[in-house]
């Protein structure tokens, strides 16, 4: 659910792993066009909504703004079930948040992925709610480190993974970005 940079960042790493037949993935995105052309990229499904894709798929990246989460989850609440694994990737969301939205026995797997993500080179830190087992989460390692490493934390550790190889990082890009601009 959602396909900015981040999400077509995963769907590439995932679709050339081979871990997943590019046919079975499934994303959907409020803008129509921007689904459309990432379809085509990516060869693809697509979903007219994020209740199809809810319906439809047996795991489930969380991939909006945080801002957007409590709508999303809203918008699939009656669709959600215990047998499906959901992945976060916002900073702030935490386990209990998402666990209030999607439900205590929902399988939830917390994420802070970052922007070497979008070159196959990401350090993902991730985080399981008790109800995803140890074969569950291996499958969850194999599937995020097709774009990195993932690295299995504490969750009380996720604001320093937010600061340090998360967000901080994106703020230096920009910065050296503009530095390299203004000097053209």
């Amino acid at each position: 659910i959602g396909c900015g940079n981040m999400a077509k960042a995963m769907i590439s790493a995932i679709v050339k792993s081979g871990l997943v037949e590019s046919e079975n993935i499934i994303a959907s995105n409020r803008s129509i066009e921007s689904l459309e052309s990432i379809g085509k990229q990516y060869n693809i499904s697509i979903a007219k909504d994020n209740i199809e894709l809810a319906k439809k798929c047996d795991i489930i990246f969380l991939a909006v703004k945080p801002n957007l989460y409590q709508k999303v989850m809203n918008e699939i609440k009656d669709y959600v079930a215990k047998d499906k694994i959901y992945v976060s990737i916002a900073p702030g969301k935490t386990i209990d948040f998402l666990e209030d939205g999607l439900g205590k026995e929902t399988k939830i797997l917390r994420t802070m992925p970052n922007t070497p993500s979008m070159v196959g080179e990401g350090m993902t830190a991730i985080c399981p709610n008790n109800n995803i087992d140890s074969e569950e989460l291996e499958l969850m390692k194999k599937l995020i480190g097709s774009f990195g490493i993932a690295e299995l934390i504490e969750e009380k550790l996720f604001d320093a993974v937010v600061a340090v190889s998360g967000s901080s990082p994106a703020y230096i890009f920009m910065f050296i970005e503009a530095m390299a601009d203004a000097g053209v």
